[in-house]
């Protein structure tokens, strides 16, 4: 009995593996635009800031990866990490049998190599790790790096996501990594390799690494893919080479998408937009009338997000009440059924005229001979700005709110003056949405980044607001390294700052995702969110390491 069992499930491992085998085609060469616009410059050295985005992800890689698309942390050339019982270090276990594309082993001394370089030049401090209370990095094994911290905050576990390794056979004898040019043939443990001769002023190309870690589901290295052809565009040409089928993943704003680009080949022609950093109507929480709660809440019910970005037509997302990306939705369930917002202008003007307002002759709600009537203030020239601040001026008119569109410049005032210190009634304003829901909680409402009005707050992201019960909770956040603890604080401070209101969640700016399925399958969408498809750094590789020949 035990022996029939064992062939059986041989049997289904073999077929299994079969099956997948034949699912997956490999070849072909990738099209894809680099972000750099016209004119090329052949700059593969990570720490430069005039690097081609290649560079982190297809040829240099980090210890840990940050899934932006799922917010979960995944190993990469680390395999594992734990955080001491007093959260002060944390060692992470290295990967056997990886080798840069020279053929040299990846060892513990390219990881002390790197972290080095870093605490010796701050402008090799990519992550600025060193100076979040990173002491030391060292070796207590030939396989595994400790991070030794001088105070605790697990969070500073996304600060080494941002942190790629160099080969330190070839670093070594750089005089100055920063401006170093001569990194021409890049040596990494990447899955891609510079493919020598092919660099011009508007296109290059790079190869698949034969000998890379990373298996593939037919137990055979990835990529699937032969190679990328990296073409450049501009934003004027880039609609049209998209609909001729010139590139399969391009990243690029497209006006009119359905009809410019899908039209052309709606079976083939495919596009995402994910959410990107979060846009919200700003209503200042120290001063009238929107330090009251109940004027705020009017205007939670008073906007219709989904007709506002309808009518921007730009990408934006609309966001839900819960400010949160889709991603992190489930943490925001139990604040969103407690404070049950929805369309509802007519309800939105009750709450108005239960708070004493009437409508004067110009219909118009007052009280006490002060009307609701504002300044909407919107950063000159952002054209899908303004022109969604033109709708929220339209609907908070049909509860009886004025909300002039005022144009003005970015940065000065807009910036330095309105929102640095406080000096605007309501404007749009931006909350970097960060690796997940603390950071963009922790910008927005955390007590350390308000300041009073006339003072210059820590950052440009919050609205005067804050809770110190909420800021409680971040701190401890910071305490835990156990993720479920971590999910259930972001659930109670979303459940804390959804019940103030403190101002309305408007939409998300998108990432521009166009992929072509002509050619390759396996891309990621609405339906299969694997991953957060941006071209840039680490975010690229679970594409183009699954994506394959169709």
């Amino acid at each position: 009995m035990k022996k029939a069992l064992i062939l059986a499930l041989v049997l289904i491992l073999v077929t299994s593996t079969l099956f997948f085998a034949q699912e997956i085609k490999r070849g072909g060469i990738l099209r894809m635009t680099p972000m750099k616009q016209g004119v090329l410059i052949q700059n593969f050295n990570p720490f430069s800031p005039n690097s081609l985005e290649v560079a982190v992800g297809c040829f240099y890689e980090t210890l840990i990866f940050h899934n932006m698309g799922t917010g979960r942390f995944e190993p990469w050339l680390g395999t594992e990490w734990q955080w001491s019982d007093d959260l002060l270090e944390l060692t992470i276990k290295l990967r056997d049998n990886v080798f840069w594309n020279d053929g040299t082993p990846f060892t513990v001394a390219d990881v002390l190599f790197t972290m080095e370089l870093g605490k010796k030049n701050p402008g090799l401090n990519i992550s600025t790790i060193w100076t979040q209370g990173l002491t030391d990095v060292i070796a207590r094994t030939h396989d595994s790096v400790t991070f030794i911290f001088d105070r605790v905050n697990t969070t500073l576990l996304n600060r080494i996501t941002d942190i790629f390794i160099v080969p330190r056979h070839i670093w070594k004898d750089v005089e100055d990594p920063l401006t170093w040019t001569g990194n021409i043939h890049p040596v990494g443990t990447g899955a891609f390799m510079f493919e020598p001769g092919s660099f011009t002023e508007m296109s290059f190309r790079v190869s698949r690494n034969p000998n890379y870690w990373k298996m593939g589901v037919d137990g055979k290295p990835l990529p699937y893919i032969d190679g990328i052809h990296y073409i450049s565009t501009t934003n004027e040409q880039v609609g049209f080479k998209l609909a001729r089928g010139e590139y399969d993943w391009a990243g690029y704003f497209v006006a009119n998408i359905d009809e410019v680009y899908v039209k052309a080949n709606p079976e083939h022609h495919k596009y995402w937009l994910p959410e990107g950093n979060h846009v919200y109507l700003n209503l200042n929480n120290l001063k009238e009338p929107f330090d009251n709660f109940n004027v705020r809440r009017a205007f939670n019910y008073a906007i219709d997000r989904p007709e506002v970005t309808r009518i921007m037509a730009s990408g934006a997302v609309p966001s839900t009440a819960a400010w949160v990306k889709t991603p992190f939705l489930p943490l925001a369930e139990r604040a969103l059924q407690e404070v049950d917002i929805e369309y509802d202008p007519e309800y939105a003007r009750d709450i108005l005229e239960q708070e004493g307002y009437r409508l004067n002759s110009r219909g118009i709600y007052e009280k006490n001979g002060k009307a609701l009537s504002f300044d909407l203030y919107i950063p000159t020239g952002w054209t899908d700005w303004i022109t969604g601040a033109e709708e929220v001026s339209r609907q908070l008119r049909d509860i009886g709110v004025e909300a002039i569109v005022t144009q003005a410049a970015w940065p000065s005032p807009y910036l330095d003056n309105y929102l640095y210190y406080g000096n605007y009634e309501m404007c749009f304003g931006i909350s970097v949405t960060g690796a997940g829901p603390y950071f963009q909680l922790e910008y927005i409402s955390h007590p350390r980044n308000w300041a009073p009005i006339g003072e210059r707050s820590p950052n440009y992201y919050g609205m005067r607001y804050q809770n110190e019960e909420i800021g409680i909770l971040l701190d401890e956040y910071t305490r835990q390294a156990d993720e479920a603890k971590k999910d259930a604080i972001i659930e109670e401070v979303l459940s804390l700052f959804l019940a103030d209101l403190p101002s309305v969640p408007m939409f998300f700016n998108p990432l521009w995702f166009q992929y072509n399925t002509t050619y390759f399958v396996g891309w990621p969408n609405a339906d299969n969110p694997y991953c957060f498809p941006s071209p840039n750094g680490m975010q690229k590789m679970p594409v183009l390491l699954t994506i394959h020949s169709r």
